[in-house]
């Protein structure tokens, strides 16, 4: 009898690492801000994309659980980003759309990645 109790505690200890393990890695807090960073220059009428509704959705996901500031800094750099990219003149338009489509683009890749890996698998 201890044998079958001590076979199924190690199952379930198994079992629990590896779905700790599957779950996507969260953003730290600073990541967070970054990708609010870049939802501000998406999300702007000078510089978006239709990306944005993807990264919003995933900003919105790994929102959960943060401090009060962590969420007040996000709001600053999204609305700051905004406004530079609504008022921003040819040169700066060179770095923020770089900033745009490579720092950027990879939180997209991050957010679709999580998004296809939250979807259950098709039936045959």
């Amino acid at each position: 009898m201890r044998f079958i109790t001590a076979a199924a505690s190690i199952a379930i200890a198994c079992a629990s690492a590896a779905s700790a393990f599957a779950q996507p890695a969260h953003l730290t807090d600073v990541q967070f801000i970054a990708a609010n960073r870049c939802l501000g220059l998406m999300s702007s009428k000078h510089l978006g994309t239709p990306d944005a509704a993807t990264l919003d959705r995933f900003v919105k996901a790994e929102s959960f659980g943060r401090q009060g500031f962590v969420y007040d800094e996000a709001d600053q750099a999204r609305d700051d980003a905004r406004q530079s990219a609504n008022r921003s003149g040819a040169e700066s338009d060179l770095h923020l759309i770089a900033e745009r489509d490579g720092v950027c683009h990879g939180f997209v890749s991050e957010a679709a990645t999580t998004a296809s890996d939250a979807r259950p698998p098709h039936a045959s």
